[in-house]
């Protein structure tokens, strides 16, 4: 690691001094303004790098690689200086456009974006959005605004009258045509928020790159590549261009509840609550400015500071290692940069563990394969946790951080872990449970058996929905050995599946607070006995079935389904 900044340093020495002549790599290009009086654009495989004047842009490209600094001084004329020409070099040398730090060749279709993103290209839609733009052009008339305005009132509207249905949808199981129903009209949703931000770019005269999938911490989602956008002189574009796509979504959600009055009780109805609820969450979600979403993008353009969250929390970065590990002050006056790079830093780990306490429990009672997802989820977040934390350190050391400092932080940090890990637990398992013959059983999937429940141990009730769990009521684990039977699906997943069941682990238990309890639902186990962070930890890993277990496990007696 340090040898490789050494000998990026190294390059930006050359670049700045005289090893002269350079020239751009051959994956950069200079993109020329939208509109006059707009910026230039220095870009590398199509990916923005800095925004730089005309001045600028006429320097960079009369860097040919033959030419020194004062014959690309002579070349562009008075005032421009040989001192003037390797500043501006010098300055730019970072983005690595110039031949010595930049990588050749083209887009690659399969990127990974910081901090947990992977792309992959599907196909270039500037042709289709350009054929589309008079279609645009006529939507934003303003008959058209004032048919736009009808959809989101009525869309207000049937929301607020289908309030109880919405509660019911998200609360307890459907059947899966409605979850098929939701899921295809998602996909085809998503994709028309994507190329509602092309189509915005493409109606002020930019260029949308390329469209695609990708995996945004670890959920599937489309893309639609509009940095071209900074090629546009007016923020207020951009705004609109960020901000075009939750609109879309914001709008088919409208159409959604506003229709659903229409249709008589079914599992299309359902469906169509369920798809406006969640069209409106994620209208509401992209305009979180914190995560690398609309309302950022949004945001960024608004304030005219490119790369706004990396500068952010490399302002905050530079701040915590002078403070902390007593670097020298590289920074000046950043004023709120520090701060918003502070929010977005917790809300990337909120976003993270958010989603792995929805999505894990269900993970590890599928059996091996769950097992499988979460730990290289895991693997995934550690290695980038372990490089930040080296890059940190390293460029730390760079500014003159007392080696004592450094080590001392470094102690400091491992001594907090591992106090951490001495933290008492009271371990909780996520199961289910059904009433049969008006007796209360506890499951478990038998492939996650090894999630064994103890007599006594407190359970929470709740209904099996897919984004809310609603408490039904509680219970306790009976005294007497589980036995082999069979449950319905939706004990697992909240979804109605024509009677489908599974094989699973039945505890007995005790109702002691329940009204109307339905016959299967969710059953959250909390454990009576304490024990530490550390060995919850080391017991989850030893009886995961990723190895042989290092212990007994509880099997189940023989009994009836």
């Amino acid at each position: 690691m340090k040898a490789a900044n050494n000998g990026r340093t190294a390059e930006r020495a050359k670049l700045g001094a005289a090893q002269w002549p350079v020239q751009l790599a051959s994956a950069a290009s200079i993109d020329e303004p939208l509109q006059d009086g707009g910026p230039w654009i220095v870009s590398i495989n199509s990916v923005p790098k800095a925004r730089v004047s005309a001045d600028v842009a006429a320097v960079l490209k009369a860097v040919d690689g033959r030419k020194d600094p004062a014959h690309v001084a002579q070349q562009l004329g008075q005032p421009w200086t040989a001192a003037d020409v390797m500043g501006v070099v010098r300055h730019l040398a970072h983005t690595g456009i110039f031949d010595v730090g930049a990588r050749q060749g083209t887009t690659r279709r399969l990127q990974f974006k910081a901090p947990l993103t992977l792309q992959l290209t599907l196909f270039n839609p500037a042709p289709f959005l350009q054929f589309l733009r008079p279609g645009v052009a006529a939507l934003i008339r303003p008959s058209s605004a004032v048919l736009l305005g009808a959809l989101l009132c009525g869309g207000i509207v049937g929301a607020a009258g289908a309030s109880q249905s919405i509660w019911r949808v998200l609360s307890e199981p459907l059947p899966l045509e409605a979850y098929l129903m939701v899921a295809v009209a998602m996909f085809v949703s998503t994709l028309l928020h994507e190329l509602g931000h092309g189509m915005a770019l493409t109606y002020f005269g930019g260029t949308p790159r390329r469209i695609g999938i990708m995996l945004f911490y670890f959920s599937p989602a489309f893309f639609c590549d509009v940095t071209d956008g900074w090629r546009l002189r007016s923020r207020r574009q951009r705004v609109l261009v960020a901000l075009a796509g939750p609109f879309v979504h914001l709008l088919l959600g409208s159409v959604a509840l506003a229709g659903q009055a229409l249709l008589a009780a079914s599992s299309a109805k359902d469906a169509t609550i369920l798809y406006g609820a969640i069209c409106y969450a994620v209208a509401i979600l992209n305009l979180f400015p914190f995560i690398k979403l609309d309302g950022y993008v949004a945001l960024m353009s608004a304030v005219d500071i490119p790369h706004l969250r990396q500068k952010s929390l490399e302002a905050l970065a530079e701040l915590v290692s002078h403070r902390v590990l007593g670097s020298a002050p590289s920074f000046r006056s950043k004023g709120i940069l520090p701060w918003f790079g502070l929010a977005s830093f917790i809300s990337g780990i909120a976003f993270m563990v958010v989603g792995f306490q929805r999505l894990v429990p269900i993970f590890l009672q599928l059996g091996l394969a769950g097992y499988v997802a979460v730990f290289l989820a895991l693997g995934l977040m550690v290695v980038l946790v372990v490089k930040a934390a080296a890059r940190f350190f390293l460029s730390a050391a760079r500014q003159g951080s007392p080696r004592w400092r450094r080590w001392g932080v470094m102690a400091g940090t491992l001594a907090v872990g591992a106090l951490l890990l001495l933290i008492p637990v009271k371990p909780e398992t996520v199961a289910g449970y059904t009433v049969v013959h008006g007796e209360l059983r506890i499951v478990v999937p038998l492939e996650a058996s090894n999630q064994h429940l103890d007599a006594g141990d407190h359970v929470a009730l709740q209904s099996q929905g897919m984004i809310i769990h609603r408490n039904l009521g509680t219970a306790t684990v009976g005294d007497q050995p589980p036995s082999n039977a069979t449950a319905p699906l939706e004990t697992v997943v909240p979804v109605h599946f024509g009677g489908t069941s599974l094989a699973v682990a039945a505890y007995p238990g005790i109702l002691t607070n329940a009204a109307n309890l339905p016959a299967s639902g969710r059953a959250v186990v909390a454990s009576q006995r304490q024990t530490t962070l550390a060995q919850w930890l080391w017991e989850t890993v030893a009886d995961s079935p990723l190895w042989p277990r290092t212990g007994q496990t509880h099997q189940p007696t023989k009994g009836q389904p």
